[in-house]
């Protein structure tokens, strides 16, 4: 995942989707997450389905899953807190009724955003949301 601090650093790539470049404007390499010095607070995470228990359907390729697993060791190790796993979906998307299936390599979502608000699902989405707390700064993370 790449630091980026502006819309303007994203080019459509494959599939024309919006992806960072590895240099910046100015030709400086982007900052990796795994090497910064402060830690992530918020991560939006796609995908095809979510359920009210914070299971995710991806596209199988597990990549969101192995990223998030590296980071929560490497903010562990540094005595960071953890960020918050945000979901966007679209109404449609999110399950109300039964569950997504999951494996245990699968990481939950704390909470989804759909065009009918935020919805907290886990107890650190619901402690954060209640203290205005969400982790919303100026570190905007994307995979590369």
């Amino acid at each position: 995942m790449l630091r980026i601090s502006s819309v303007d650093d994203l080019v459509s790539k494959s599939m024309k989707i919006l992806e960072p470049c590895l240099v910046d404007s100015d030709g400086n390499h982007r900052e990796d997450v795994m090497h910064a010095s402060e830690p992530v607070e918020l991560v939006v995470l796609p995908g095809l389905a979510f359920d009210k228990s914070g299971g995710r359907l991806g596209r199988g390729g597990s990549y969101y899953d192995v990223f998030l697993k590296k980071y929560h060791n490497h903010a562990k190790e540094r005595k960071w807190r953890q960020p918050l796993l945000v979901a966007l979906s679209y109404s449609v998307q999110f399950i109300k009724e039964g569950n997504i299936p999951v494996t245990p390599y699968d990481i939950s979502v704390d909470a989804v955003v759909s065009p009918t608000g935020f919805t907290p699902i886990s107890p650190t989405a619901v402690e954060r949301s209640n203290n205005n707390n969400i982790g919303l700064n100026s570190n905007t993370w994307r995979l590369p």
